[in-house]
């Protein structure tokens, strides 16, 4: 018997593992106990101990001169990753309260889209994967704050800008029902793909793609498996974010902990579309690992994340994707399904 391929989906290392965490209830953060890597060499010392993770994000700030690009991707490759998404920090600085691409000040608009524009350039040249977009201060809190179609039209050209920039870079946008605002621009995934097209048609090319956020679609109230399915039949889906939450806030827990069913059909809508794929060199496939450990050890919370990925992908693989297409097809009588799930997932008592 031939021995069973195990599937090593491409990861990128969770960022925020080892940050301080913050938040408006603890100021000083969450890690002040805990070692945190002081320097990049030892965070990247770390995630390599763990294994299994393959490239690592970049943002910098609007007044920031970056690390060299090329310096930032020969260091990486020591520890055997490459140079993830890159993405513009343009949420957590008081410069984008009012806005970045949906900004009423041109000024501001025009500031966020040099500095995609920067990123755009120094993604070519570390070879990233993709520029990454939250569009966390494009939004409103009240009715009658805004007039919508001139807000949209100012998001529209302004994203149609920087994919024009270098169509050779992917660009993604990234949606989520509400937080920081109560009603954001990129609520979810239909708007999302809706900006796409336009920006794509505006600009001739196709690389401005979607994020599916598993955790955004949760407390969106969207299938994850759905999204990705939609998202990739109009050829939108562009890079997955990978985290859990209970389904009314952006909890970011571990993947798979809570949503086991919905995450199991996730991994294996992706297998049936064939996004996930382990060439290293390709810039498509790839998950960004977005936990959010404040109360616990970084290196056991992601050593933890990257095993439940890594045993929920390879378990959808093994299900008998042939016997439950034949069912969806016939009536899709949940328990004919879930008889075939049961005996194939859970043990026996």
């Amino acid at each position: 018997m031939a021995e069973k391929k195990i599937i090593k989906p491409k990861l990128m290392c969770a960022g925020a593992t080892f940050s301080n965490m913050c938040d408006r209830f603890v100021k000083d953060g969450y890690k002040n106990d805990a070692w945190v890597p002081a320097n990049l060499e030892e965070k990247l010392e770390a995630f390599a101990k763990i294994g299994n993770m393959y490239a690592v994000g970049y943002s910098w700030f609007l007044d920031q001169t970056p690390i060299d690009p090329i310096k930032y991707k020969d260091l990486l490759a020591q520890y055997g990753f490459r140079v993830g998404s890159a993405c513009p920090a343009n949420y957590i600085e008081a410069h984008w309260k009012y806005g970045t691409f949906a900004a009423r000040n041109p000024q501001t608009r025009r500031d966020i889209i040099e500095l995609s524009k920067r990123h755009i350039d120094w993604a070519k040249a570390a070879d990233a994967v993709d520029i990454m977009f939250w569009m966390a201060h494009d939004g409103y809190n009240y009715p009658f704050q805004d007039h919508y179609e001139t807000h949209w039209d100012y998001i529209a050209e302004s994203l149609a800008e920087v994919a024009a920039y270098d169509p050779s870079v992917k660009i993604t946008v990234e949606y989520k029902n509400y937080e920081p605002l109560t009603h954001q621009y990129a609520a979810d995934l239909g708007k999302v793909m809706l900006l796409c097209d336009r920006v794509n048609k505006m600009t001739g090319h196709d690389n401005c793609k979607v994020i599916v956020d598993y955790g955004h679609a949760l407390f969106g109230n969207e299938n994850p498996a759905e999204s990705v399915a939609l998202a990739n039949s109009y050829n939108m889906l562009g890079m997955i974010h990978l985290n859990d939450n209970m389904g009314r806030f952006d909890d970011d827990l571990i993947f798979g902990t809570v949503s086991f069913w919905q995450g199991l059909e996730f991994f294996w809508k992706l297998l049936q579309i064939g996004y996930i794929n382990e060439d290293l060199n390709s810039k498509d496939g790839w998950f960004v690992m977005d936990n959010w450990p404040a109360r616990m050890d970084g290196v056991e919370a992601t050593t933890e994340f990257v095993r439940m990925v890594h045993h929920m992908v390879n378990l959808a693989a093994s299900l008998p994707a042939d016997k439950i297409r034949e069912l969806q097809a016939r009536d899709g009588n949940p328990p004919h399904i879930y008889k075939i799930l049961r005996e194939y997932v859970l043990k026996e008592i």
